[in-house]
């Protein structure tokens, strides 16, 4: 039962609470025993409207509690610390991190609090942190989340990990010249978040990983080491569900021994073509089909690179998709493109197994393969055969000057 100066304290609400209804909505809360926080803050909700609860930075919910909190509710010290803390989060919602503060200060300062509530306190301080960088004119000028929660002491490892992340999200903020000023100790921090939960479940874990590659990301990190990155750290399962989610495929074979490769000959060569045999050097593998007119556009850009980089050790392999229908045109196309590099396939177009094995969904499509054996880089093709050879430079730059070296994903 809600004792009366409690009911008193919802009803003085405002006007509105009283157009409700408000007794016939208290009557339907169960009288056995005294009234619970869950039960209180149903009440809360049932008597502001909806369309003022969903308000943006509505502060109707937390008003609401704080009035409760004003009243002797009869409730248990800890049950008083999780209203406090619900006050929190309310405030939270408003957008009102300094009153939200404030609510979490009086939950900290005491003693009470159990170990499941001081963590709760701290990841709301952590949030309303983040509330407070959103709106800053100048995050520079804030203080550094961690000095700043170490005044309450240990919150916990979880605690620990937010305040980490939070400080990391600060560091992007601050730019100077236009860019990020500190990438690597934004880095890092999110690094140190991850630590923090190595022993946590995966769960814990995710959303840090999620954050790091949107950093490296933001920070200027290509593609292709956002994904080594994440390949590096696999062994983990949340790293392992982020790879998952977060790439495709063909992203995943990055770092990963390459698929088996052997298929007959098509560009009049005898026998077949094994990519195996080719272990210690660098294969260009290239995934086209003489139908298809972005394959034709590049080619050219294809053909020259492989006999360029043919003499630094460079093995290029063609994977025609082309039908039984459309094989008959392969002559034409290899003398077209000025094409000196074996071609291979079975003249079964997308029913093939070969494109299958590499995870090809489309094409052209450029992968390469390091001297060990393993993807180094996928996805090298352009629009345009300018981009193209930018991209397969690129990629065949560390990969070749250094044919011995141990590829490190």
């Amino acid at each position: 039962m809600i004792p009366p100066m409690a009911r008193s304290a919802i009803a003085r609400l405002g006007s509105w609470t009283a157009a409700l209804g408000l007794c016939s909505v208290l009557c339907a809360v169960p009288s056995a025993g005294a009234a619970t926080v869950a039960e209180y803050l149903a009440q809360v909700s049932a008597n502001i409207p909806d369309d003022e609860i969903k308000e943006p930075g509505s502060q109707a919910r937390a008003k609401a509690i704080a009035g409760l909190l004003n009243e002797d509710l009869g409730l248990t010290p800890s049950d008083l610390i999780d209203l406090r803390l619900e006050l929190a989060e309310a405030w939270l919602d408003a957008l009102k991190p300094d009153e939200a503060e404030k609510a979490i200060g009086d939950v900290l300062a005491g003693t009470d609090a159990a170990s499941a509530q001081r963590e709760r306190a701290g990841l709301t301080w952590a949030a309303a942190f983040e509330v407070r960088l959103l709106t800053a004119p100048d995050p520079a000028l804030l203080p550094s989340p961690i000095e700043t929660v170490a005044v309450f002491g240990d919150l916990g490892q979880r605690v620990a990990a937010r305040v980490h992340s939070v400080q990391a999200k600060r560091l992007l903020a601050v730019k100077k010249d236009g860019k990020v000023a500190d990438p690597d100790a934004a880095l890092a921090h999110f690094d140190r978040a991850l630590e923090l939960l190595k022993d946590d479940t995966p769960e814990q874990r995710i959303p840090v990983y999620h954050l790091r590659l949107l950093a490296m990301e933001a920070v200027g990190h290509n593609a292709e080491a956002v994904q080594k990155w994440l390949h590096a750290h696999r062994e983990d399962p949340a790293a392992a569900e982020v790879l998952d989610t977060a790439l495709t495929s063909g992203q995943k074979l990055i770092g990963q021994a390459a698929p088996e490769l052997k298929a007959k000959r098509l560009d009049g060569g005898d026998g077949e073509i094994d990519i195996a045999a080719f272990k210690g050097k660098p294969v260009l593998v290239d995934f086209f089909a003489t139908w298809h007119k972005p394959c034709g556009a590049i080619a050219p850009a294809i053909s020259a690179i492989a006999t360029k980089y043919a003499a630094m050790g460079l093995v290029t392999v063609g994977v025609s998709l082309d039908n039984k229908e459309t094989i008959g045109q392969l002559p034409g196309y290899i003398a077209a493109n000025a094409i000196t590099y074996p071609i291979v396939g079975d003249a079964l177009g997308w029913d093939s197994e070969l494109d299958d094995a590499w995870h090809v969904d489309s094409i052209p499509t450029l992968i390469l393969i390091d001297a060990n054996g393993r993807i180094a880089a996928i996805d090298l093709h352009a629009a345009t055969a300018e981009e193209t050879t930018r991209n397969l430079e690129n990629a065949l730059a560390p990969v070749v000057k250094n044919p011995d070296q141990p590829f490190i994903p």
